[in-house]
């Protein structure tokens, strides 16, 4: 059926195929913002600015309703304290949480409904969310309307952070597919009405298409812009380029890949407005995002954080180290210390916005994607090496093993033989003179399903199966 109308859809001219996309924009708005969602916002506004004994005393709170839930109604809670005699008695602080084992993704890609809820899982209303599936296994994650009604309120207050309110104008840059991929011409956007968001394809914004997103952009003038930052930085390089101006949102906000520090910069110079990263995750288990001080503050009562060392211990303060994370949202599938897959760094310091929450010092990526040396040693992010390069469009490195990297390149007409020297220069600066550098020259750098892009793809660990 969702092929048929899809199929329907396509065949629709654009200015009516506003319609189903207003009216599929109603539906979100429902399922999002309806229901407890306004009670939910009030109680994380109230509790934003807790002292650090209060959020302490509201995380424990939290934690032990969760242990609760998932002792009683959670399978695999329930399989583990028949085995290791362990029950809701055993947890008083909240540390004692770590006595649960960690999780990972294949324990759940095996059998997911072994981590939900049987008693939510018997409700009507219950749905699912696809991970973007990296691996090509994407996750099956088990929701209810009303634990998304509150994973939004935490969306909401990230963005009254920084001045942006329900119903402004918003512009979306995501990998939801509004127009047929076989579209040539204009409009590359939808609009859904009743969310007042211009939706922009992320899948036609070739160099010659660029002039009609920031024409329509200047026409449009969002007050928001909430997008892929691979795709916003496409945007905002052929701006710069092109020294065009106008469009001054008041905030734009990032999600769903890692943001790198040149592309923050260039969209922050062609917009002349601040980028707000967030950083999340389809299980809803953790909810990190920036507040007006550019810091990444970890939300509380969304959440634990911990970071861990290859042996599952907490490393030190300031030291990276593997997410792993317990959400207090999703009550149909609640995941605890569940193994994101990303390399975080945690770091104690106070903030000026004056909350008292957890701060993330740097998102590293995924555990999957580090660069790593002849010599075992982790390269490090590479993305600075590209800050001051003109000529190239998109990059995206590549590690097969560990004596190479590979650069797959688009470039323009202001690459020169001058701009790979100092290319080549800088990454040697980085990497040394034992790895071998292959520079791969395309006309495009492929996206995965859902538009997402990957800036860094690491091999090494197959090579060593």
């Amino acid at each position: 059926m969702n092929k048929l109308i899809e199929s329907i859809y396509y065949t629709l001219p654009p200015l009516f195929q506003n319609v189903p996309i207003s009216t599929y924009g109603y539906w979100l708005f429902k399922r999002r913002y309806g229901g407890n969602y306004q009670d939910y916002l009030k109680d994380i506004i109230k509790t934003q600015f807790f002292s650090c004994s209060q959020i302490e005393q509201l995380q424990r709170k939290k934690m032990i309703q969760l242990l609760k839930h998932v002792f009683k109604n959670v399978p695999f809670y329930q399989q583990w304290s028949k085995k290791t005699g362990l029950t809701i008695k055993d947890f008083r602080s909240i540390t004692d949480f770590q006595k649960l084992p960690v999780i990972d993704k294949e324990q759940i890609r095996n059998d997911p409904t072994l981590f939900c809820a049987t008693n939510y899982l018997q409700r009507k209303n219950i749905f699912i969310i696809y991970t973007s599936g990296t691996t090509g296994k994407p996750l099956k994650i088990f929701c209810d309307p009303d634990s998304r009604q509150l994973h939004y309120a935490f969306w909401t207050r990230f963005q009254m952070w920084h001045k942006v309110s329900f119903g402004m104008r918003k512009a979306t840059f995501c990998g939801r597919i509004i127009a047929s991929p076989k579209q040539l011409k204009p409009p590359f956007w939808r609009y859904d009405k009743f969310q007042n968001n211009y939706l922009f394809s992320s899948y036609h914004m070739s160099e010659e298409n660029l002039k009609y997103y920031y024409q329509k952009l200047l026409e449009i003038r969002p007050k928001q812009i909430v997008g892929y930052p691979s795709s916003l930085f496409i945007l905002a390089r052929y701006m710069k380029k092109n020294n065009l101006k106008g469009i001054k949102p008041i905030c734009i906000f990032t999600t769903a890949e890692t943001l790198l520090a040149h592309q923050r910069e260039t969209i922050e110079d062609a917009f002349e407005c601040k980028v707000a990263d967030q950083y999340g995750c389809a299980e809803m288990c953790v909810f990190i995002s920036q507040c007006e001080y550019g810091t990444y503050h970890v939300h509380p009562e969304y959440g634990i954080l911990e970071a861990l060392d290859q042996n599952g211990n907490p490393v030190p303060m300031g030291v990276a180290g593997e997410a792993v994370c317990t959400g207090f949202v999703n009550k149909t599938m609640p995941l605890v210390r569940y193994r994101l897959g990303d390399i975080v760094r945690l770091e104690q310091k106070d903030c000026p916005c004056g909350r008292h929450f957890p701060v993330v010092a740097e998102i590293l990526g995924r555990v999957d994607d580090i660069l790593i040396t002849p010599d075992g040693r982790p390269l490090g992010r590479l993305d600075p090496v590209f800050k001051e390069i003109e000529g190239i469009r998109e990059t995206q490195i590549v590690q097969t093993d560990r004596q190479s990297i590979t650069l797959n390149l688009v470039i323009d007409e202001g690459f020169t033989e001058q701009t790979k020297k100092k290319l080549l220069y800088e990454l040697r600066k980085r990497t040394g003179d034992q790895m071998k550098i292959h520079l791969n020259f395309l006309n495009s750098i492929p996206r995965e399903a859902n538009g997402k892009f990957r800036a860094v793809i690491s091999r090494t660990n197959e090579e060593n199966q």
